[in-house]
């Protein structure tokens, strides 16, 4: 009886720690939730570049997002010719470079003249676009650079292969040129010995 007690109040102190322990958990989730940012604190630029509209509206470049998720490549690529070198356009022709269906080389210079342009953000928009978008942006580089390097290494396998399979086929001809020879000599060999 007295140990099944202790048991019961055991097992009772051991699941007050883990209510414990879930509660601690909650607490700092909620201090976490508590330092997210609004719509409102993010502004791409503390002082927009001239001519810079939607500097602290991040809906519209959501919405520019989805709309370029929506087109092919061509219609974007089309519509980023078009763009000239401001930062207005810089940050479009990022956006726009984001869908996967972006080749590669695009891909990598909008991102290289987004990383000139990102110095002058804001740290709380260098930090969202680094978290929404660049990450991801960066990774489906690496995949495509390594799926290009893997694809010259496999085309430089794949001549080496026919290479060597040439060089296989002419050595089992000379092999057979061989045998033929040493055919000839043993029957001219056995035909002097009779």
């Amino acid at each position: 009886m007295r140990s099944s007690f202790l048991v019961a109040a055991l097992f009772f102190l051991a699941g007050c720690q883990n209510w414990n322990v879930d509660s601690n958990t909650a607490k700092r989730l909620d201090n976490q939730a508590n330092k997210l940012v609004s719509n409102k604190d993010i502004c791409l630029f503390n002082e927009p570049p001239a001519d810079f509209t939607h500097n602290c509206d991040s809906a519209y470049w959501l919405n520019q997002w989805i709309a370029a998720s929506e087109k092919t490549w061509q219609e974007r690529k089309s519509t980023i010719q078009s763009f000239d070198e401001s930062p207005f356009h810089i940050l479009l022709t990022y956006i726009y470079t984001l869908p996967n269906d972006t080749p590669y080389q695009d891909r990598l210079r909008a991102q290289l003249a987004l990383d000139k342009l990102a110095a002058s953000f804001t740290p709380i928009a260098a930090k969202v676009i680094a978290t929404v978008a660049g990450t991801q942006n960066t990774h489906m580089m690496e995949l495509e650079s390594a799926l290009v390097v893997l694809e010259k290494e496999n085309t430089a396998r794949g001549e080496k292969i026919n290479v060597l399979e040439k060089e296989a086929v002419t050595l089992r001809t000379k092999i057979e040129e061989l045998l033929r020879i040493e055919a000839t000599l043993m029957d001219k060999s056995r035909s002097t010995q009779q």
